[in-house]
């Protein structure tokens, strides 16, 4: 494993002197279904059908193995009776895969414990799990549409953090928007209500976006009006975390710093990934630049899952450019974003918000 987690650095560090050949990264959906009814996300609302299949996604891999970082996500994964075998096919095939990582709500605990430890039994170089929460019970059953869903996604986070392995992490996820936006201590005093030893730096924070392709929320009124909340809220838990040089820590202090710049120019505040090296794989196989924008590149069923010659040709090429001009449809996704950062480390380290002194607290950090 080792061995690939230098391979992981050595894709970074040619991220930042080249465009690689291929991705590294690729953020892969593998359902659209979903059995939550959230208000800020209508993925629920497609009838997803004849999606990816674990035989097609080992062909997959088997033919294109470099990518080091497979962020797996949905919809809800555990609605997959399959997913299982959908992750043993990536892992097998997926040669240089490092990092695997996915999010889901903790509805299906069971399921997710059996998953994750699978996942380790098989072996990985390291597997993430972030457990979606949007506020304290009320709030966050009120986004999601579904009663009894903070209790299970806390339960099923407890649950994880009592695997210890040095190669498993698990976090809990807040996107803000306009009704949590000022909810995130009150989210932290809910989950420690239950969870006493839990810290702020196990709550990483994103920002919501609108994607027509993806999420189907466009015209979502919660996303964009409320930046100076989601500032301050961002800037506070910053201040309150600190600085740290865990890899983790740094990429999502990075990312939260640069969420002002964001929201202040509309635009990426570092020269974008995408197409570079990061890419989307949707449910059915069409492939993206980003989560966020529409434009295709083209469908790799269709072309008998032959990604150099999508990433060869025209198409591809010029959404890159699109891209690198700023032609795109802009975002600060983490799902984006990280690799951003990743490939501009130096412009990330020095274009960033300073820390200032911590401020006084009223939880646990």
């Amino acid at each position: 494993m080792l061995s690939k987690q230098i391979g992981l650095g050595k894709a970074i560090l040619g991220a930042n002197l080249r465009s690689p050949t291929l991705p590294y990264k690729v953020t892969f959906v593998a359902t659209y279904h979903c059995n939550f009814r959230c208000e800020m996300c209508n993925i629920w609302q497609k009838k997803s059908v004849d999606e990816m299949t674990p035989d097609e996604v080992e062909q997959f891999f088997s033919r294109y193995p470099q990518f080091r970082w497979v962020h797996l996500t949905g919809g809800e994964l555990f609605m997959r009776r399959d997913l299982d075998d959908l992750v043993a096919a990536i892992q097998r095939s997926c040669r240089s895969l490092y990092l695997l990582n996915f999010p889901t709500t903790g509805w299906f605990g069971d399921k997710t414990l059996q998953l994750v430890e699978r996942t380790l039994e098989r072996g990985v170089g390291r597997l993430m799990v972030t457990i979606s929460m949007d506020g304290p019970k009320a709030l966050h059953e009120e986004m999601r549409g579904l009663p009894g869903s903070w209790d299970k996604a806390i339960e099923t986070y407890r649950r994880l953090r009592g695997i210890k392995r040095q190669n498993f992490q698990t976090v809990i996820g807040m996107t803000l928007m306009e009704k949590n936006a000022t909810k995130v201590d009150e989210t932290i005093a809910a989950i420690q209500s239950v969870i006493p030893d839990f810290t702020r730096k196990e709550l990483h924070l994103n920002i919501g976006h609108e994607s027509g392709h993806y999420f189907a929320n466009l015209g979502y009124g919660g996303v964009a009006p409320h930046h100076a909340k989601v500032i301050e809220a961002v800037n506070r838990h910053r201040q309150i975390n600190g600085a740290s040089v865990h890899p983790v820590h740094f990429l999502e202090d990075r990312y939260q710093a640069l969420i002002p710049n964001y929201y202040e120019t509309g635009k990426s505040p570092l020269p974008c990934s995408a197409l570079s090296s990061s890419c989307f794989i949707d449910a059915y196989w069409n492939l993206f630049a980003c989560s966020i924008w529409d434009a295709k590149v083209g469908n790799l069923r269709e072309s008998q899952f032959d990604l150099q010659a999508l990433w060869n040709s025209d198409r591809r090429r010029q959404l890159r450019q699109d891209v690198v001009e700023e032609h795109c449809s802009h975002c600060w996704t983490p799902c984006e974003a990280y690799p951003t950062i990743l490939g501009n480390l130096g412009k990330a380290a020095l274009s960033a918000t300073p820390l200032v002194k911590k401020s006084p607290v009223t939880v646990n950090s």
